[in-house]
């Protein structure tokens, strides 16, 4: 599991609900770490789950899934997919 808050990646074979990350030290099973987690919306995608209040501590959520580690800005995009955006379509548009 690669941590969004610093990149590191972490090697577990399941994320205890309080395991922290070894390069910075944040737990890994939180909201912001979850594949279900929208940071645009910043709101969980699920329907089923209670809404967390803290969603950068550890949770006892049980659809909790190990995100990806892409999104440090917890944005819900990235800088390489504005880029990929733009090799796709030329770029910004000229007014």
């Amino acid at each position: 599991m690669i941590c969004v808050m610093c990149g590191q990646d972490n090697a577990l074979s399941t994320v205890g609900f309080k395991a922290a990350c070894r390069g910075c030290g944040c737990y890994l099973h939180s909201c912001f770490q979850c594949v279900l987690w929208d940071g645009v919306a910043e709101k969980c995608r699920s329907l089923t789950t209670e809404p967390v209040r803290d969603r950068e501590s550890c949770n006892f959520c049980e659809e909790y899934r190990p995100g990806r580690g892409v999104d440090r800005d917890h944005g819900g995009g990235s800088r390489r997919d504005s880029s990929d955006f733009d090799a796709l379509f030329g770029g910004e548009a000229d007014d």
